[in-house]
Formats: structure tokens, sequence, C-alpha cells
């Protein structure tokens, strides 16, 4: 305190020798020493709130332990968005420090990201049939037309869970969208993907686009076989029928864009994708999310920019501002009862979206179906190679039988002219005698 006072001091001083020389300047004098001990009081009451610490722009202490709720940096972020999103101290983030977003928050990532496209790796969406093309709404809601295909908001707990979310809550969305009959109201179970894929790391994270690969060779139980733990430590078991489990088809990376985008949710149900995770989207409360100037990106333990999965389910218009709809995993009392309207262009990596398929029966057959097109296909290529390559070895015969004649005719043309010139060395020779 001693030098905050310090500076009090030297201001007040300051402020009194300007004064000096002007009428009235004791008045001045006396209200300067009224002044000093004001300032003091309102640097104790400073100190006494920021435990010293000096505060960045856009609120928030300097260092890591600077708690993300803090009431001060809530009110600037508000102020910043400048009508845009409000802010709130979300019951999710109490107690967490931006230390602690390095383990609660790290680890979600794109597997393949590098390898995009090789044998093995996560294969880019190609043009698929069955998807409309025409005029696509302004506005779409999966919660308000299928009410019936959207189910409660997780609370992640100190999880990293969010890639694990993201795809099961996408699935089980995709299933009811092809028949919100029978698949009423299903949630497939994230807790499975977090206590049984070994490919993830559960609670520290795990991939977004890998995480179909498992649901695709494994399938997921309900929720009710393996419920939700919040963070905890939940072992790989379940008392259900493996005949419960609800598989993926396959999965793909959608590169296309927001048309495209918006086209597959119209059209087949909810996708997935990352988004980077800056300080004021912690604590957004309504509004259309767009970062703010004063928002700085967080990054994990090991300085790459932290990424949170979501999952996309419809888009609007708010005051000319294009958003997507996504759900998010912080809890009911985050954000807009769970949810959050994000700024089309802004933090969401549009250009690494990952859809993936449900494994319904009309798809299994449709696959299936497919499949013995691809090996009728397959076999007439094979007899069209087998054809081409009869043809090309008739060629290569006829090629060798033509330069062989040809040969052999060449050799019959030298022989006839050596056979003359003997003849004539003959007559020669009769001459000459």
């Amino acid at each position: 305190m001693a030098t905050l006072d310090a500076r009090a001091l030297a201001a007040a001083e300051a402020m009194n020798k300007r004064s000096k020389g002007k009428k009235g300047g004791g008045e001045v004098k006396k209200y300067a020493v009224y002044g000093l001990g004001g300032l003091v009081a309102l640097f104790a009451v400073y100190l006494a709130l920021t435990d010293g610490q000096p505060r960045k722009k856009g609120g928030g202490k300097s260092k890591e332990t600077a708690q993300v709720n803090d009431r001060y940096f809530v009110s600037d972020v508000t102020s910043y968005a400048g009508g845009n999103f409000t802010a709130a101290a979300s019951p999710y983030f109490n107690g967490w420090s931006y230390a602690d977003l390095k383990y609660g928050l790290d680890g979600v990532t794109m597997r393949s990201e590098g390898m995009i496209g090789m044998a093995g790796a996560l294969q880019v969406c190609g043009d698929e049939d069955g998807v409309e093309g025409g005029a696509l709404p302004s506005d779409y809601d999966l919660r308000a037309l299928m009410p019936e295909c959207t189910t409660a908001v997780y609370d992640a707990g100190n999880c990293s869970s969010s890639y694990a979310v993201a795809a099961a809550t996408a699935l089980s969305s995709r299933f009811c969208f092809t028949d919100n009959g029978k698949y009423k109201g299903l949630q497939l179970s994230p807790q499975q993907i977090l206590s049984c894929d070994k490919k993830s790391s559960g609670c520290q994270g795990g991939g977004i686009d890998s995480v179909w690969s498992y649901m695709h060779k494994r399938g997921l139980f309900p929720e009710s076989c393996v419920p939700f733990a919040s963070g905890k430590s939940v072992a790989c078991k379940s008392d259900c029928d493996p005949s419960q489990k609800l598989k993926s088809i396959d999965h793909c990376l959608m590169k296309g864009g927001e048309k495209e985008m918006k086209r597959e949710i119209f059209n087949r149900g909810p996708i997935t994708a990352l988004m980077f995770l800056k300080d004021d989207f912690l604590v957004y409360s309504g509004g259309v999310y767009n970062p703010t100037d004063n928002a700085n990106q967080q990054y994990g333990a090991n300085n790459e920019p932290l990424m949170h999965a979501v999952t996309i389910l419809g888009w609007g218009k708010s005051e000319g501002t294009a958003y997507w709809l996504v759900k998010n995993s912080w809890g009911k009392a985050w954000g807009e009862e769970g949810y959050a309207r994000v700024a089309v262009g802004s933090v969401i990596r549009e250009e690494s979206v990952i859809v993936g398929s449900a494994a319904t029966e009309e798809a299994i057959a449709e696959a299936e179906k497919k499949a013995a097109l691809n090996e009728v296909r397959r076999e007439e290529l094979k007899k069209e190679r087998a054809a081409r390559d009869e043809r090309i070895k008739e060629k290569q015969r006829q090629r060798a039988e033509e330069k062989a004649a040809q040969s052999a005719a060449e050799d019959d043309l030298d022989f006839e002219d050596e056979e003359v010139d003997l003849e004539g060395e003959e007559g020669e020779s009769s001459e000459a005698e």
C-alpha cells in the first residue's frame, strides 16, 4: 500500500503546486489535503478487492489466479459488447481461475488434422445424394421444430468432455431426426465414450473426429444405461443388453462453408464443430456472441489455443448479425439456458465441421445397397481391365509378328543383294580367263 499511497500523495502535491499563485490558493491546499485522504481510502478499497494485482485490459487480473467470474470483468465484458450480448457470472465457473481452464477444458482437438484425406484418416465429405437443394429458411431452430429430438443440457463438471457430449448429442438427434416416433427423446451416452474409448483421454479431452470412429465400431448405450457422471470417475461397464446400442454409419469432414452447413443441418440434423475459446465467452449470458476487441484467447497446458466442441442445431439473424445456434455442456444456468447464439465467421471453425450419420435401418439398407452396387461395379471394372489387358496383349502380339515379318523380309532382300554381288564377281572372273 505504501507505493500506492506515495502515488496518491504525489498526485495531490502536483495538484497543490498547480494551484499556487492563484487566488484562493489556501483553500485549494486545504481541499488538496482532503483529496489526498479520499484517494488513499479509494486505493485501500482497490487493494482489498484485487489483492494488489494490477488488472489487464478487458477485465481480470494479470495473473492466472484471477477468477473467471470476477465481477469487474463481467461488467467490462457487457460494456465492451456494446449491446450485442450480455455477460453474467456463471455457476459452472464458480471458483474457477484462468489457470483451472488448462485442466478443466484442455485437450479437445481434431486428431486427424494434418492427415485429412490420407488412407485410414478422416475423409472430406463428397457430394451426397438425398440432400435437397433449393432455398433455405432465414432461421432454423431444431428445438422449436422438433422438440422431441432435443434433450437436456449437460453440466460437464470439472471435465474436458465437450468432444464426447457434442458427438453423442448430434448422433442422438440424427437418429430422432430420421424417425421422431421411434427415437423420440433419445439421448445416447457420452459417459460411455469418457469411460470406454481407449483412443480418447476421458476427462483430459479427445478428438471430435476420432470419437465418431468409436461410435461406429462400438456403438453407444442410451444415457439410462451409462449415466453421465459430470467429471467423476466411472468404470466402463453396463448392465444393459448390448442390443440397445446404436451406432454411427460413417462420418466425414465438411469444408464447404456456411451454406453447406445449413443445408446439412436442415436435411439430416445437427453437426459438431470446434470453436476457439475466449475469456468473454466463459461469462456469456445472452444475445449474439461476437468476441469483443478486448477478448483474450485462452491457452492450454501445452500453450496451444484452447478449443471447445459444440453441437450446431440451427441458425438465424439478429439485428443484421447472422449466427449459429449451438448447444453447450456447461449446464443450463450458463448462456441462454445452456445454448448460445454465436456470430457466423467469428470463433467457430466453419472450415472444419464433422458430419456423422446415424446407422438407422434405412441407412444400413441403403449402405448395403450401395455396397452391392459398388461390388458389381468393381467386378465390371475387373472385367473391363481384363479385356483391356487382353486387347493390349493382342496388339503387342500383332506388332511382334509384324516386326518379325518385316525383319524376315529385310533379311531376304539382303540375301538377294549378296547373290547379285556374287554373280558379278563370277562374271568378272570368266572374262579375265
